[in-house]
C-alpha cells in the first residue's frame, strides 16, 4: 500500500499549456496555490512531443510551486509517454502528482497507479510520493465516481469538469447558466461519493468567460456551498476571486479555532459533546473544523 505525505488541499489549481513552455515559467510566478502543466486537451496532437521535452526543462530548471501534470487518458492516449518525463527527470521536487482526465472507471486509475508504482522505484522516491486526482468529464464517470476515488490510496482529490461547453455538460446535455442547475445534481453526487470514500480535497473545474468576474465568483460561491473546497483556473486573472471565495473567513478561522480548543478541554475531562457558542458540538463540528484550518496554510 502506497503511503503518501499529508495532504495538501489547495483552493487554486492554474492550469499552463505544456506546449507554451513561456506559460510554464510565468505560472509560477503567480499567487496560484499550485500549478497545472497540461499535456492533455489544451495540447495539439502534433505537439504533443515537443509539449513533454517543454515539461521536461521546466523540471529541470526546479519548479517554484507545487504542480500536478495533467496527462493524457489512458483509454485514449499516450499516457507512458507523458509519464516518462516525470521518470526522466533528475528531481521531482514539488512533482505532487498526476491529474487524471477523463476518468470513468477504477481502472483506470489502477493503471496510472501501476506506472507510478514503476516510476517512483526507477526515480529512487519513496512509494506513493506522487498522488492521482482524477477529474470526472462524463455521466458514467460520475455514475463511477466513488469506485474511482477508492481504487488507489494515491487518489487524494478529485475534480468535475463543470466549463460551460466542457466535456460533463456535452455528455449531460445540459444548459449551463449562472444558477448552475444542471450542474447542481452532479456537483452533489461527486461530493457525497468523495466524502463516503474518505476523500477530502474536491475541487470545481474551470470557468471559462474571462470577462465575467462576477459569474465567477456566483460558481464559486455555489461550489463552496456544496462542499466543494478549490476550484481550477484557465487564467491568473481568475486567481484572486477563487483564493477569495475557497479561503476561510477571519469569523470562521476564530470560530473554528475557538471550538477545538473548547472541545479539547472537554474531551480532557471525559466529555464527547461540549457547548460553544450556545450549541452543543461533538466528533462531527471537529472534523468541519479541522477542515476550515487545514485551508490556512495555503495563504
Amino acid at each position: 500500500m502506497a503511503t503518501l505525505p499529508p495532504l495538501q488541499m489547495f483552493r487554486t489549481l492554474l492550469f499552463a499549456p505544456a506546449s507554451r513552455p513561456e506559460l510554464l515559467a510565468k505560472a509560477q510566478l503567480g499567487t496560484a496555490d499550485a500549478l497545472i502543466f497540461d499535456l492533455e486537451d489544451s495540447v495539439p496532437v502534433d505537439a504533443k512531443e515537443a509539449a513533454r521535452r517543454n515539461v521536461a526543462e521546466a523540471l529541470a530548471a526546479g519548479l517554484t510551486k507545487p504542480m500536478y501534470l495533467r496527462v493524457n487518458s489512458p483509454r485514449a492516449g499516450d499516457f507512458y509517454n507523458d509519464l516518462a518525463v516525470l521518470a526522466q527527470a533528475r528531481s521531482l521536487t514539488n512533482v505532487m502528482g498526476v491529474i487524471l482526465p477523463k476518468a470513468e472507471e477504477a481502472t483506470d486509475v489502477e493503471r496510472v497507479a501501476e506506472q507510478l508504482d514503476s516510476l517512483e522505484a526507477k526515480a529512487g522516491v519513496a512509494r506513493g510520493s506522487l498522488a492521482i486526482v482524477p477529474l470526472i468529464e462524463s455521466c458514467l464517470g460520475l455514475r463511477n465516481t466513488f469506485d474511482i476515488v477508492r481504487a488507489s490510496s494515491r487518489v487524494v482529490g478529485v475534480s468535475i469538469a463543470s466549463a460551460e461547453e466542457g466535456d460533463f455538460m456535452v455528455d449531460l446535455g445540459g444548459r449551463w447558466t449562472e444558477r448552475s442547475l444542471a450542474l447542481m445534481y452532479p456537483r452533489s453526487k461527486l461530493v457525497v461519493d468523495a466524502r463516503a470514500a474518505g476523500v477530502q480535497w474536491i475541487i470545481d473545474g474551470v470557468f471559462m468567460n474571462l470577462k465575467d468576474t462576477s459569474a465567477l465568483r456566483v460558481e464559486c460561491e455555489i461550489a463552496r456551498e456544496l462542499g466543494f473546497v478549490g476550484k481550477m483556473a484557465i487564467h491568473p486573472t481568475q486567481v484572486e476571486v477563487m483564493q477569495e471565495v475557497f479561503s476561510p473567513s477571519a469569523r470562521e478561522i476564530e470560530y473554528a479555532q475557538g471550538l477545538l480548543a473548547a472541545f479539547r478541554e472537554g474531551e480532557a475531562r471525559g466529555v464527547g459533546a461540549v457547548k460553544y457558542n450556545g450549541m452543543m458540538v461533538d466528533y462531527a463540528n471537529v472534523r468541519l473544523a479541522e477542515r476550515t484550518l487545514s485551508l490556512l496554510g495555503r495563504q
